[in-house]
């Protein structure tokens, strides 16, 4: 109720005067002996539809006429709330890393930057906090000021072969890899390792080199390292040759890093390889004569093999690529642009495909595993966008090459993901961003008393935990 006029002389005085100043439709009310003021708001009514009057408490005005602002209120709570089903993913998926790296001075914070890096990506002043709302923050308590990460960063590079050791442990004795390698535009003026390059996209840009050697058996990233922009493939896979030419691995290449010398080379030190050939080897022969065939995806492809200085030349043809080929041919004849001599020349040679090898297999087999580096090659070109790895303002050599060690972790961590959907017939229906998202939802509260549990769990992330069971615990 309005009590202007009983009120004593000094509320009234303070009530006027700031009425005065503020120009505000400013109210006067008693309740519980005490005098409280109110601002009067206009509040549109969707029901009413007109405006009704609403009042909002400003403070309250003692009889000495002092005024005390309302204190806002507190939202406290005295429980925390986690995002557990994906950081538990990650965590069991690192700690393969984080076993090997036991004696690595700053083993917590590098496996803390992959986990970020792999859930979401961002830069290096937001990853304590994005660390924070992780379930395993509870337990894993790594410095992640933004100057410690960029000084470590800085000291991996400086120490990287010493890694090398570590990618020793992770691959496979006798075991086959995928090589693959990729141009990083570079926007930093003062970068060394930013040399001017071609990029697969045949851009001329200031680029940075990095290679990247894949698992056949596990699908997973096993080694990498980071060269001068202008080095080209075959000398890059020449240097990494060197770094493993004591163990005993082989090597899935791409058709443009094919070289006499480099398979001489691999030959001497008794490495194993996979290599497509280009149509105009003279190691695959003019007029191909097939002997066997095969069905690889529900599509038949013709086959044979022979032998060659060089190792076992496997030769495939498939009938439908040899159609879309021919048809272009003779529509290019049809236009007077070729002729007919052009065809006949071409023709035994239309939709064949060569790969040579020092392993004596099945050419079905030989095919598989190379069609096998294709999956991988696609996908590593789409997770180089998710990790947003695929440009860099860093001015240090050293720290360009932890930052791509950080890549190369989280990496590991997206493909065993990914190794998991292979697995249950699911690529293409479910990505890794996608299992990512959902898992965030999974949510686990801690109380202050240090009691646990778990908010609702919506049904599609019920799925998805099906499919990891054995790496998010549920106990």
């Amino acid at each position: 109720m309005y009590m202007i006029d009983s009120a004593p002389d000094a509320v009234k005085d303070t009530y006027l005067k700031m009425k005065g100043e503020q120009g505000k439709k400013l109210e006067l009310k008693v309740i519980g002996g005490n005098y409280y003021l109110y601002v009067a708001k206009g509040i549109w009514d969707r029901k009413r539809k007109k405006p009704v009057k609403k009042t909002v408490l400003l403070g309250s005005i003692d009889e000495n006429g002092t005024y005390r602002e309302k204190r806002p209120k507190r939202i406290f709570s005295s429980s925390r709330i986690y995002e557990y089903g994906n950081s538990q993913l990650v965590w069991n998926l690192a700690q393969d890393m984080y076993a090997i790296m036991e004696k690595h001075p700053y083993r917590d914070q590098i496996v803390a930057m992959a986990m970020v890096k792999a859930i979401d990506p961002m830069p290096l002043r937001l990853v304590a906090s994005r660390f924070q709302k992780l379930y395993v923050s509870r337990s894993l308590r790594p410095d992640l000021d933004p100057d410690e990460l960029s000084r470590i960063l800085g000291y991996v590079g400086n120490h990287f072969p010493d890694l090398y050791e570590m990618f020793r442990k992770l691959m496979d004795p006798g075991g086959l890899l995928f090589y693959d390698m990729t141009s990083i535009i570079s926007y930093s003026k003062n970068l060394k390792l930013a040399e001017k390059g071609y990029n697969p996209d045949h851009e001329y840009e200031n680029q940075v080199t990095v290679i990247m050697a894949f698992s056949v058996k596990s699908w997973v990233p096993v080694a990498m390292d980071v060269f001068y922009g202008s080095v080209r493939d075959v000398k890059s896979l020449g240097y990494f040759i060197d770094r493993f030419h004591d163990h005993e691995i082989g090597f899935i290449m791409d058709r443009g890093l094919f070289s006499e010398s480099i398979v001489k080379d691999m030959r001497r030190m008794k490495m194993h390889y996979i290599v497509p050939l280009r149509r105009n080897s003279t190691l695959v022969p003019d007029n191909v004569k097939f002997d066997s065939a095969f069905v690889y995806n529900e599509r038949p492809i013709r086959s044979s093999r022979r032998s060659s200085r060089l190792g076992y030349v496997y030769m495939f043809q498939d009938p439908m690529i040899r159609a879309e080929e021919e048809s272009s041919i003779l529509r290019d004849v049809a236009s007077s642009r070729k002729d007919m001599e052009y065809f006949e020349d071409r023709k035994n040679s239309l939709g064949v495909f060569a790969i040579i090898s020092d392993l004596d297999r099945s050419p079905s087999e030989i095919y598989e595993q190379y069609k096998s580096r294709e999956e991988v090659e696609q996908v590593f070109d789409t997770m180089k966008g998710d990790l947003e790895s695929d440009k860099t303002y860093l001015r240090n050599n050293e720290k360009v090459k932890g930052f791509f060690f950080i890549v190369f972790l989280a990496l590991r961590i997206r493909f065993r993901i990914l190794k998991v959907l292979k697995d249950h017939n699911l690529l293409g229906k479910m990505s890794v961003n996608e299992i990512i998202f959902e898992l965030s939802k999974m949510e686990r509260i801690v109380e202050k008393s240090g009691a646990e549990y778990f908010a609702a769990v919506p049904k599609k992330v019920e799925k998805i935990v099906d499919l990891f069971s054995d790496m998010i615990p549920m106990g």
